[in-house]
């Protein structure tokens, strides 16, 4: 049998764009290429793999035996290829489009093409949109997805991002500026997870002008607004027990809102525990769940976070005013800047992690507990030593100026969400001042009091976690034999 030639496989080239820069280009790639890259993947895979009886992967190989390093590590490098094989994807549905491949096989688009190739509808959906915003607009997000340095979700943020630009905004712009801009969001996009992007990209303009990015920030709040309000529902029904059942979507400031007071309602810090003690059963379901044993009752109550948002709440509605158009007892910490009330232009954040539009502002102010935090103005006495212990409540409001979630590297949960921690305990000197003040979620203000750990505070002013290297290598040291 004649042998055939192998067919050539995908080479750079650089060739010059319009503006001198130097561009990268490959050949088109060949089949044989990519499905021997693809195949060589699985087989690298199969190797950490455990077969059964068939000789078929059966589940990954036990990973225990890993130090907490090489556990990141591997997750790392796992989010880097889920990265890069998610651009091939995209790649692949785009050149469907491009090609004939989804009219030759009869689908109606190129989302219902994908899902042909074992992709549910929705998913593939929106890989049609962004393949083509990938291919045809945005080259530095696709280098970085094809890399692994972001992942899709992160394409997708930043894509909708500079999709949203208004038309005259992007004419004012250069190309040097408008290639800054994504670079800039690519750069964020490494380090951020894809929610905190969707929050950093709406002023991804400031580094060009201010002015467009209060502007552009206030239109994207606006429509998310309009868009949130017109979406909005609520459904009860009676279920004939004695209960009721409801369901209900609320934009995201009201639901925020409602979940600062249920948390601070049914709060599991603010159970008294003296006189009870905790318990693992088997609930009626199968499942084990925490519960609470009463020494005074015979009978077992569940501590689940959901039956403590339930109770909080009927305590939220038996205190409802009874007439109507009165002022909330709800207070809002709202972050803005002197410019932006003035201007009425440029969003606003909420001590809950929730960014609103000045328009909303305005309106809140109407009839809620507003605070503005103005960054100019008359100042508040924020240092008060060693004869106060616990932080006023103007402290912690300026400290939410600098925080806008838990202290602790990497920890999400809202600053209202947070408690106030001493960095130097006041029991040793330290000083009820914002200096030595650290807001801290309940999980890590645990985490700081237990000598498990060693924290180091950063020069961002956040917290990272260390667990003690001797305690550590005497976990993992083998046991001796008797």
């Amino acid at each position: 049998m004649a042998e055939t030639s192998p067919t050539p496989t995908a080479t750079p080239t650089a060739t010059p764009n319009t503006d001198g820069a130097a561009v990268s280009t490959v050949s088109t790639v060949s089949l044989v290429s990519l499905v021997e890259a693809l195949r060589a993947a699985h087989e690298a895979l199969d190797a950490v793999s455990v077969l059964d009886r068939f000789g078929q992967v059966a589940g990954w190989a036990p990973v225990t035996g890993l130090s907490p390093e090489e556990l990141a590590e591997a997750v790392r490098l796992g989010a880097a290829l889920e990265g890069r094989v998610a651009g091939l994807r995209l790649q692949c549905v785009a050149a469907a489009e491009v090609t004939g491949a989804v009219e030759a096989s009869a689908a109606a688009d190129a989302g219902a093409w994908a899902a042909q190739a074992g992709r549910n509808r929705s998913r593939s959906w929106g890989h049609a949109w962004l393949a083509r915003e990938l291919e045809e607009s945005y080259p530095a997000t696709r280098a970085a997805l094809a890399t692994g340095r972001i992942g899709e979700d992160h394409a997708a943020v930043i894509a909708k991002t500079l999709g949203q630009v208004p038309g005259h905004v992007r004419e004012a712009l250069s190309a040097g500026d408008w290639v800054g801009c994504e670079e800039q969001l690519v750069a964020k996009a490494e380090r951020m997870a894809p929610g905190n992007l969707r929050k950093a990209a709406r002023r991804f303009l400031d580094p060009v002008c201010a002015r467009f990015a209060d502007e552009h920030e206030e239109a994207v709040l606006r429509a998310e607004e309009d868009r949130a309000e017109a979406q909005t529902w609520l459904s009860l029904g009676d279920n004939g027990d004695g209960t009721w059942t409801g369901k209900f979507t609320v934009p995201a400031l009201h639901g925020a809102m409602l979940k600062k007071v249920l948390d601070v309602l049914g709060s599991p810090r603010r159970t008294e525990r003296t006189e009870r003690t905790e318990r693992i059963v088997l609930g009626e379901d199968g499942r084990t769940r925490r519960v609470e044993v009463d020494p005074t009752t015979t009978g077992l109550r569940y501590l689940g976070y959901a039956d403590r948002l339930g109770l909080a709440f009927c305590e939220l509605l038996e205190h409802l005013p009874e007439t109507g158009h009165a002022r909330t007892g709800i207070s809002i910490v709202v972050h803005l800047d002197e410019a932006h009330l003035a201007d009425r232009v440029g969003g606003c954040t909420t001590d809950a992690g929730v960014e609103i539009s000045t328009q909303t502002i305005r309106r809140l102010a109407c009839d809620a507990g507003l605070l503005p935090m103005v960054m100019r103005g008359k100042s508040v006495p924020l240092d008060l030593g060693t004869r106060r212990r616990l932080f006023s409540r103007a402290q912690v409001i300026a400290l939410s100026a600098l925080h806008d979630t838990c202290a602790a590297d990497g920890c999400d949960r809202p600053f209202a969400w947070t408690e106030i921690h001493h960095l130097i305990p006041w029991s040793a000197g330290g000083r009820t001042d914002l200096a030595n003040a650290v807001p801290l979620c309940g999980h890590h203000h645990r985490a700081i009091h237990d000598d498990r750990y060693h924290h180091t505070r950063q020069p961002d002013g956040s917290i990272t976690f260390e667990e003690h290297r001797r305690r550590r290598q005497r976990a993992r040291a083998p046991a001796h034999a008797a």
